[in-house]
């Protein structure tokens, strides 16, 4: 018995052992339990917007005219009454209304959306979670944008056994599209795996004529990616490698691998990072959740606070610095960040408003 036990002793030693190592040496990897304070300090007149729950992504549209946001919603929290939609927010006068979706009827769960016009015809992008009893399929749908109408585009739907989780997706001129993928699966299990550093994502490509292709993998929970139109460049939040990374594309949409370069040489920790956004200047932005578990508590209550970091990125250098953070009693669970004119419009996994911050200045 005392040597089963002294065994199982050892063990246990070499576990925590092990563990300590690997959050000490890896570059991946963010410790659950860690979680500091993220007071806002000094912050300008905030307000919100309010919108359908779960504004997760917001994408730019100005085939009206002129420049709207375009937001998708959908309910997230597994007791709550189900709920989708798309809403559009006017900069001008930071006013929200719905948009129609045709056909009516239609199921959508949108998650990642992008805005492109192709062949002079502007359309919506937008990953959908379809729910299952017992799975979830995981399509891309494509929307004619109308005025104030959403209209399917039913020839479009997209199906593929590589979208194993798609979170965001950035479309080109040509209708090649790059789609990220945080997990190998729908399993909780490699939620976690991927919090500690397990490198099981991907970012596929998709060429706009029903080709695929894994353009990078063993990446650690990838979701925000975005397109350097003209420095040819793919830009992916490495979500549990803490870092943004960007990768050289190749004329057939594959990527110089070898050539990447990080945020993390500028030693700024970006934390599961998540949509990335480009604004008017020529900066890019993204929302960060610094605290997984504290997360996973706002996911199953909303009174429970979760932590936000804004971190704007220079696409050139990929110098980094941090321009917001809360901890909670503004907003929680922040997704998606995009500056216009002074004002921050940041949007978040589960509650029904977008934040504005007045008063970005860079």
């Amino acid at each position: 018995m005392k040597k089963i036990l002294l065994a199982l002793a050892i063990f246990i030693g070499v576990l925590l052992l092990s563990a300590f190592l690997y959050f000490q040496l890896s570059a991946c990897g963010i410790a659950p339990w860690s979680c500091g304070d993220y007071s806002s300090g000094q912050t300008g007149n905030t307000h919100k917007i309010q919108v359908g729950s779960g504004p997760e992504d917001m994408a730019i549209d100005t085939s009206t005219g002129s420049s709207r946001i375009i937001v998708s919603c959908v309910e997230r929290r597994k007791k709550a009454e189900e709920s989708w939609g798309f809403y559009q927010i006017y900069p001008a006068s930071n006013s929200s209304r719905p948009l129609k979706v045709l056909p009516e009827g239609l199921r959508i769960f949108p998650h990642g959306i992008d805005v492109e016009t192709i062949d002079g015809i502007p359309y919506l992008y937008a990953i959908s979670h379809d729910r299952l009893d017992n799975a979830i399929e995981h399509r891309i749908y494509r929307f004619h944008i109308m005025e104030d109408t959403l209209v399917l585009d039913d020839s479009f739907t997209l199906e593929h056994p590589s979208l194993t989780g798609p979170n965001d997706i950035d479309v080109l001129e040509d209708g090649s599209f790059y789609v990220s993928n945080p997990m190998p699966s729908d399993n909780p299990n490699e939620t976690a795996k991927a919090i500690v550093g397990v490198k099981n994502g991907s970012v596929l490509h998709y060429d706009g004529q029903g080709n695929w292709k894994t353009v990078l993998d063993d990446m650690c929970y990838p979701n925000g990616v975005w397109v350097n139109r003209e420095a040819s460049c793919l830009v992916v939040a490495n979500g549990g490698c803490q870092t943004v990374e960007r990768y050289p594309i190749q004329e057939n949409g594959e990527l110089i691998v070898h050539e990447g370069s990080s945020t993390r040489e500028h030693g700024i920790d970006i934390p599961i990072g998540d949509n990335l956004m480009m604004d008017e200047s020529g900066i890019l932005w993204t929302a960060a959740h610094p605290c997984p578990l504290k997360f996973l508590s706002h996911a199953k209550h909303s009174h429970k606070s979760s932590p936000v970091q804004i971190f704007a990125i220079d696409p050139v250098t990929m110098k980094t610095h941090l321009v917001f953070q809360n901890n909670g009693d503004l907003i929680n669970a922040a997704s998606t960040a995009l500056r216009i004119d002074d004002r921050l419009y940041i949007s978040q996994v589960f509650d029904p408003f977008v934040l504005v911050v007045e008063g970005i200045d860079l």
